[in-house]
């Protein structure tokens, strides 16, 4: 398409974004969907018409988010939303090798190392955020999850002191996690918009490039040995420091947060055993169909299932041992 319809492009992309989040804000369960599709027109313009028309939707979404929200929601928009979104687009759309005319594209295992770079980045930004309030970080994630839970259970009405008990011993559990669960959605949400996006633009016209091989995604071992050693200091500092708060509470979280990014990683390489897999199959579609309804139905234990494979990958080699290794060894 002509430059001259680039900002068109824009406009439409960005706005459509921006109304998904705002009325995505509404609250009830479907608002939650929308939030978490509102980065996919930047992803489309982005794959379809270059980094600039990206990155002018994500101007124009941010900015009609602040018109119609308010600063802190449009800034979270921005640091959630848009900027991984055009950021990821501008990475996907850049040769890392080749000439003009065979130019080498950037594969599934670059991309995913990006996603995870954002998510690690997403999770310092938000904690030093969060830390700045009067409550602190650890402070306000319980105080946030204690009115959340209260509601749920109701327990200042009519259950008496077991809902609190109940309130209680959710709030333990999980505000350590409730950072990284938030940014390790948002993250699976960047990876599935973009497929998508990618998915939509090479079934309508010609892309700006192909779509990568999922099936050879291959992390290197970094992140695995890093989430060994995140692990273990969280249980350390957990055992040491039971209350989590003041310093140790504030590292808890956020690196809680650090290794539940490095599993959205784990999770795409497990399901990118799974497509290596059944590659050749017939019944492909249904059992990856399965597999993603699977995933998405039973949470939280659908995803681990699969990020445990994917964990488990980096040393067990499965596609090695099934031999359908070859390709993945050529993704860069």
């Amino acid at each position: 398409m002509p430059g001259l319809y680039i900002p068109l492009v824009a406009l439409v992309a960005g706005f459509s974004s921006a109304a998904l989040y705002v009325v995505g804000l509404g609250g009830s369960v479907w608002g939650v969907f929308l939030v978490l599709i509102s980065p996919l027109p930047i992803y489309i313009a982005g794959l379809k018409w270059g980094s600039l028309a990206a990155g002018a939707a994500g101007v124009f979404a941010v900015m009609a988010a602040v018109v119609a929200g308010d600063l802190l929601l449009a800034s979270v928009f921005s640091v959630a939303f848009m900027m991984p979104a055009f950021f990821l687009t501008h990475l996907a759309i850049r040769p890392v090798g080749g000439d003009g005319d065979d130019p080498v594209w950037p594969g599934a295992t670059r991309l995913t190392l990006a996603l995870m770079a954002v998510g690690l980045l997403e999770v310092a930004v938000a904690a030093l955020a969060i830390s700045m309030t009067e409550a602190g970080l650890p402070g306000t994630v319980r105080s946030n999850l204690s009115l959340l839970a209260e509601s749920l259970y109701g327990a200042r009405s009519s259950h008496g002191p077991d809902a609190v008990t109940d309130v209680v011993d959710l709030v333990d559990f999980w505000d350590s996690l409730v950072l990284g669960c938030i940014l390790a959605v948002v993250l699976a949400a960047h990876a599935a918009m973009g497929a998508l996006a990618q998915g939509l633009v090479s079934g309508g016209a010609t892309p700006l490039r192909p779509s990568p091989a999922f099936g050879r995604l291959r992390l290197p071992a970094w992140p695995s040995v890093a989430a060994l050693l995140l692990a273990a200091t969280v249980l350390g500092l957990d055992a040491l420091e039971g209350d989590r708060v003041g310093t140790a509470g504030f590292l808890i979280h956020v690196l809680t947060g650090f290794l539940l990014v490095l599993c959205v990683g784990f999770l795409l390489q497990g399901l990118a055993v799974l497509h290596a897999l059944t590659r050749g199959m017939g019944a492909q579609p249904f059992i990856l169909a399965g597999s993603y309804m699977a995933v998405l139905v039973f949470q939280p234990f659908g995803a681990m299932v699969f990020a445990a494979v994917g964990f488990a990958e980096c040393w067990a080699n499965f596609r090695e041992r099934f031999g359908v290794g070859d390709d993945a060894a050529t993704e860069r």
